[in-house]
This record gives C-alpha cells, sequence and structure tokens, in this order.
C-alpha cells in the first residue's frame, strides 16, 4: 500500500511539474482601432490631360473645389479663354452622400462627382444621362470624365475668369 501512495504522490508532483512548463496559448484580442482613417482632402484644382499641352495651344478645362461647412462642396468648371471663347463653365453644389463622393443635379439629373486623392471623376448616375454633361460645354464638349489633382492654381493668363 505504501508503494501504491507514493507512486500516485509522485504521479500528482510530475503532473504539476510538468503543467507550469506548458506554454499558455492564450490570444488577445487584438486592441480596437481607436484612430479614424484621415479623412480625404478634396480642396484644390483638377485638370484635363490636356492641361500639361497647354503652352501648345491645347484646349484644357478646370475644376476647383471648395468644401462648405455643411458637408457639400463648390465646384466652379473653367475652360481655357485665352485663345477663343471658353468651352465649359459651370458653378455648382453638390452634397456629400459619401466619403469621396458627392452628388449634384444637372438638368434635373444626377451626376457623380468622386474623388480618390489624385484625382476627380465627373459622371452622370446613370449612364443614360451621360449627355447631361454636355450642356455645359460648347463644340461637342463634356464635363464627364476624370481630372488629376494639380498643386498650383490653375493658369490665370489662360482660364476663363473664377468669378
Amino acid at each position: 500500500m505504501y508503494i501504491l501512495k507514493s507512486m500516485i504522490v509522485s504521479g500528482f508532483f510530475l503532473l504539476t511539474l510538468s503543467s507550469c512548463n506548458q506554454p499558455t496559448s492564450k490570444t488577445q484580442a487584438p486592441a480596437a482601432a481607436t484612430e479614424t482613417a484621415p479623412a480625404l482632402t478634396i480642396d484644390g484644382n483638377y485638370v484635363t490631360a490636356e492641361y500639361d499641352k497647354r503652352r501648345e495651344g491645347f484646349d484644357w478645362v478646370g475644376v476647383t473645389i471648395k468644401s462648405e461647412q455643411d458637408s457639400s462642396i463648390t465646384i466652379q468648371v473653367r475652360s481655357r479663354a485665352d485663345k477663343k471663347k471658353p468651352t465649359c463653365t459651370l458653378d455648382k453644389n453638390a452634397t456629400k452622400i459619401k466619403e469621396g463622393v458627392y452628388q449634384a443635379s444637372l438638368q434635373g439629373k444626377n451626376v457623380l462627382f468622386t474623388f480618390d486623392g489624385t484625382s476627380l471623376t465627373i459622371a452622370p448616375e446613370k449612364s443614360e444621362d451621360d449627355g447631361v454633361l454636355n450642356y455645359y460645354c460648347s463644340g461637342g464638349g463634356s464635363l464627364a470624365g476624370t481630372y488629376k489633382r494639380i498643386t498650383e492654381a490653375l493658369d490665370a493668363t489662360q482660364v476663363d475668369s473664377l468669378k
């Protein structure tokens, strides 16, 4: 009986020792993110690809965006006006519908202004309403398309007045 008790006590002792050396596999839940993503900065000037060739006489369109206090933006579209009559002109406010996307009503049709940090895309909400973007441009032009962001002001020697 003594041998049996000794074996049981020794077994418990070994079991206790071995459990002390086992690494615990507790997984900690990741800390909740308290930082929010930085807000997308959209204020500034955006231009068509032809802007880079303006000194060679190419026609171009520029869009100036200014954020307002109420989650809306002011949009001013102007084009080259030094050599001929300006081709595109628009002054409009648009309302934020989600991060980076604003909506304005032009001629009763919804138009989306989508920003990604380096560019602005202007497109109708419904593809069949694409023609509404031609109304603000002459000579077959359209406001539809992608405009790249520039850091400088629009070329004051060429642009139509931003009144």
